[in-house]
């Protein structure tokens, strides 16, 4: 029977300026079509003295798949040291759904959101269940950062998130250790392995569960995602890791701002 462990405190911290570019696949019959692409970058950022994150999540599927399932969005959020929300933004266009949202998080536990799409008014809720709230972004972090040298296969760690304006309970289960092959160089990397169960939405379907693999080591680098969807099977893999300066980093997201916003106007 699977052991639920405390969310204890974080083994290692984001890294500042960090890049992570993943190309996505989907199943079609017997192969996976590479069909679009998400960037994660991290920034460290302070605010009277205060230690805060910024970390931002872009997707965009590549023109040869926009007729099945136009994608170009973003999900931005500003964290504290604990990586628990302080804001969080989520604006774009997937399918045939657009975004347009702004959540606030006064703590763990209260939340509002100003929402200018046609499809979720303008809101706020309340978090009455025993874990801290977090959005899709902070979420990530949440899971990398975990100390997973402390748990054993089979431990479950509960996890809360809010999205589209209701609080959804999940958990994580973990796997264990394994030796992952990276497939550009088939060189063998240590790494952790935990299934997060998904919730439902517009992309996957409530109660299926995601397989995530990141290295065993300080950086925590998701290497490899594969999950089901609400129509077939996607994987997910890190083709580059990289360390931005300051500007780039800055250039980089208004950059894709921009093809965001194009994108909604269409």
């Amino acid at each position: 029977m699977a052991a639920h462990v405390a969310a204890q405190s974080f083994a290692t911290q984001p890294t500042d300026g960090e890049r992570l570019d993943y190309t996505v696949t989907y199943q079609w019959g017997p192969f996976y079509l590479e069909v679009g692409d998400v960037s994660f970058t991290t920034a460290s950022m302070a605010y009277s003295g205060n230690q805060l994150w910024s970390f931002e999540g872009w997707g965009a599927s590549r023109s040869h798949w926009n007729w099945f399932y136009s994608v170009n969005s973003i999900y931005a959020s500003v964290a504290d040291a604990q990586l628990n929300p302080i804001n969080f933004q989520r604006r774009g266009r997937e399918g045939s759904h657009r975004y347009d949202r702004w959540y606030f998080l006064k703590n763990p536990r209260e939340a509002s959101w100003i929402s200018s799409d046609l499809e979720l008014e303008s809101g706020a809720v309340t978090n009455d269940l025993d874990v801290p709230l977090h959005d899709v972004m902070t979420a990530v972090h949440h899971c990398r950062h975990l100390p997973w040298e402390d748990y054993q296969a089979g431990d479950t760690v509960a996890l809360h998130l809010i999205l589209d304006g209701e609080v959804h309970s999940t958990r994580l289960d973990f796997r264990g250790t394994l030796q992952h092959e990276d497939p550009t160089t088939q060189r063998l990397v240590e790494c952790w392995e935990f299934s997060p169960t998904l919730i439902d939405g517009t992309v996957f379907k409530a109660g299926d569960q995601m397989r995530v693999i990141v290295t065993a080591d300080a950086r925590r680098l998701p290497v490899f995602v594969e999950t089901e969807l609400v129509v077939g099977r996607a994987r997910v893999y890190l083709s580059k890791a990289t360390l931005l300066e300051p500007q780039e980093l800055t250039t980089f997201r208004k950059r894709t701002a921009l093809d965001r916003d194009a994108a909604l106007l269409d």
